[in-house]
């Protein structure tokens, strides 16, 4: 963050951001002088998570009113601190991931549910990739397909 802040020092908020299970940004604009107590993290609802594209939390997801809209810990993700493309002189943008208790990956967030099934899919040998059309490259010898 420091330097970051060299680099930008007209900095004056920062966006953190929490990507939902739609891919829409959730998020809070903070002080640049609070950046450094973000370290130790802020706090979302776990309901974000089962929020339907208009912003509707999904009860039968039993992340939202039942629960009682608990709030989790979010922890800033290592090395997203970039400026924001609204206003890249005096804001900067960063994104968050939110953990359990004990700092472990929460389980339903979209970024550990991916992260999950590549690692399942390396165990078996296989290495997703990305292809020149809409779709997944596995590569990988051919035996274990």
């Amino acid at each position: 963050m420091k330097r970051y802040l060299e680099r930008y020092p007209n900095t004056q908020y920062v966006d953190v951001l929490l990507t939902d299970l739609n891919g829409c940004f959730r998020g809070k604009r903070i002080p640049v002088s609070s950046l450094k107590k973000l370290e130790k993290g802020c706090y979302f609802p776990a309901s974000v998570f089962a929020m339907d594209i208009l912003g509707n939390v999904v009860e039968e997801a039993g992340l939202g009113q039942e629960m009682g809209e608990p709030d989790r810990i979010c922890v800033p993700v290592l090395g997203s601190l970039t400026p924001s493309a609204a206003d890249p002189e005096f804001i900067g943008q960063m994104l968050l991931t939110m953990v359990d208790e004990d700092g472990a990956p929460f389980d339903v967030e979209p970024r550990n549910v991916l992260n999950r099934l590549w690692q399942q899919l390396r165990q078996r040998g296989l290495f997703p990739g990305r292809s020149g059309r809409a779709g997944v490259l596995f590569t990988g010898s051919p035996a274990r397909r």
